[in-house]
């Protein structure tokens, strides 16, 4: 978790801003790398070496992963999807859950995380109840795996204006940034100029008002990888 404490160092003085520390990602090289068989950032090759949680994937590695995802053309069955997230929430309510609900969870959360790898929130869910089970080193995995996904968002930029925002190709990300970096946002995200959402974030001891997010569009995508 470096990136973020990193991050945050440079929120602690005001006036200075990360900017120098982080960078655009960009789209166009990375959708380009990610095809390349030849290349380091082959996609197929990336996302191997992130389902067996290799930590000695480089940041420019981690975000061609993440960020070269957005080009990634799935198909998933949204129905089916729908149903196991209905499932799953009900399991959450529960004050008391058995081990058999726990269980159920973490095939739950795999089917999710099959159809959008990099929720991290999804994650987390899976993580503890890994724990629970006893099963540490595949949480392990999971908070080696969520660790690379963070990593590369707040590669990205600092948030704290629109031309540094947080790049991310998710919007659910958008929230859970937010609480990954310890800040509590005041209501809903709102848009700002089509292209940008700005989340307040409630009082704290950066005196930092809000955060500014980027949702990648990408309107071509590459198949066959």
């Amino acid at each position: 978790m470096k990136k973020i404490f990193t991050l945050l160092a440079f929120l602690t003085v005001l006036g200075v801003s990360a900017q120098n520390d982080t960078t655009t990602p960009d789209y166009t090289l990375i959708q380009k790398n990610i095809k390349d068989k030849s290349s380091a950032f082959y996609y197929a090759e990336l996302y191997d070496r992130y389902t067996k949680a290799d930590t000695s994937m480089t940041l420019d590695e981690r975000r061609h992963l993440y960020y070269g995802a957005a080009f990634i053309n799935k198909k998933n069955d949204v129905q089916a999807l729908n149903q196991i997230q209905v499932s799953l929430r009900e399991i959450l309510k529960k004050e008391a859950p058995t081990k058999t609900d726990v269980e159920n969870v973490v095939n739950y959360t795999a089917a999710l995380l099959q159809a959008s790898p990099f929720s991290i929130t999804v994650k987390e869910y899976r993580q503890h109840c890994l724990k629970q089970l006893g099963r540490f080193d595949e949480a392990k995995v999971e908070r080696a795996q969520t660790d690379m996904i963070i990593d590369a968002i707040l590669s990205s930029g600092d948030g704290t204006s629109k031309q540094n925002s947080i790049h991310v190709i998710d919007a659910g990300n958008e929230f859970e940034v937010v609480g990954v970096l310890g800040f509590e946002p005041v209501g809903d995200e709102y848009a700002t100029n089509g292209q940008y959402d700005y989340f307040t974030i409630k009082k704290n001891s950066y005196n930092l008002p809000g955060l500014y997010f980027e949702v990648t569009d990408t309107k071509n995508q590459v198949t066959g990888l």
